[in-house]
């Protein structure tokens, strides 16, 4: 009994120890004044996927919608773009 009751509270003191951290961790920034976004292209990333995602968005959106780093993903005939913009 004395060793489950031992295990019991371990247990529970562990849960709250790990809520407490995700709660840290949620709250961290990387890049504080970035924000992201994401969009869907025709055609492929090519062989520099941050350049062609970076001139989708400013065709999309102007010059003054231009990301300062992107991610690109081939799915078939179109591009996923995963870009930070300053805020």
């Amino acid at each position: 009994m004395r060793s489950a009751s031992i295990f019991l509270v371990s247990c529970i003191l562990m849960f709250f120890i790990m809520n407490n951290v995700k709660d840290v961790e949620a709250g961290l920034s990387p890049m504080d004044n970035q924000c992201g976004r994401k969009d869907i292209f025709v055609g492929g990333c090519g062989p520099d996927g941050n350049k062609t995602c970076i001139n989708d968005f400013v065709k999309k959106g102007g010059e003054g919608n231009r990301p300062s780093s992107c991610e690109c993903d081939d799915f078939g005939q179109e591009h996923l773009c995963r870009c930070n913009f300053s805020c």
